[in-house]
């Protein structure tokens, strides 16, 4: 039962919620009381500073990429032997991560959109989609410099490219698709604001939510 046992330690993990204590920690702010009062980590780089945002940016990408790595090396199969899904383990370990992350223990429940932490579960399990979701990304934020677009137009993608890469595995384009559906859940105020032309664009200008 080893898979299990990982699957709640990638839960707990993924729930840490790294900018809310290095902003306790080192800066003496609650990064919840500031600029979007997210505790993610471009909240962290508006409020905090660029070089807490990059150290809240791979604690949070780690947090996905740790435990998926640990079930791949391991070649666990609990529930593939159960199912006769190809890699069903992994991605389930992937998933406890993420949705740590989005629904954190320590956060009653709440906590970021979970963006960074796909992306440590991702670049395990489907490298080369990550890769042009990744593009994607920074294309439209060259453009446009809204994170919040960025992250919406890359994981509508996301699945296809996996899909398009890595079809015999079906697992992972249905893990696609669930990622994109809750990241743009997540993403749904910053929709609004997108549509009524009152999002912010990313600036590091913006520290401690000034």
């Amino acid at each position: 039962m080893r898979v299990i046992i990982l699957m709640v330690i990638s839960y707990l993990l993924g729930s840490i919620p790294n900018a809310l204590w290095i902003g306790k920690v080192f800066c003496g702010i609650d990064v919840r009381e500031h600029g979007s009062k997210n505790t993610g980590s471009t909240n962290a780089a508006r409020v905090l500073g660029p070089k807490w945002g990059l150290l809240t940016l791979v604690l949070d990408i780690l947090k996905g990429f740790v435990p998926t790595l640990i079930a791949v090396s391991l070649k666990m199969d609990f529930f593939q032997n159960l199912t006769n899904i190809k890699n069903i383990d992994f991605v389930l370990v992937g998933i406890c991560a993420i949705l740590g992350h989005i629904f954190s223990i320590f956060l009653k429940f709440k906590g970021g959109k979970a963006v960074a932490t796909t992306l440590g579960v991702f670049v395990i399990l489907v490298p080369k989609a990550i890769l042009f979701s990744a593009i994607i990304f920074f294309i439209v934020f060259a453009i446009f410099r809204y994170v919040s677009l960025s992250s919406i137009c890359a994981a509508i993608l996301l699945p296809i490219f996996i899909f398009l890469m890595y079809r015999d595995i079906l697992i992972y384009t249905f893990l696609g698709i669930l990622i994109a559906i809750l990241i743009i859940l997540k993403h749904r105020s910053n929709i609004e604001r997108l549509k009524n032309g009152t999002e912010s664009k990313f600036s590091l200008k913006n520290k401690k939510g000034k």
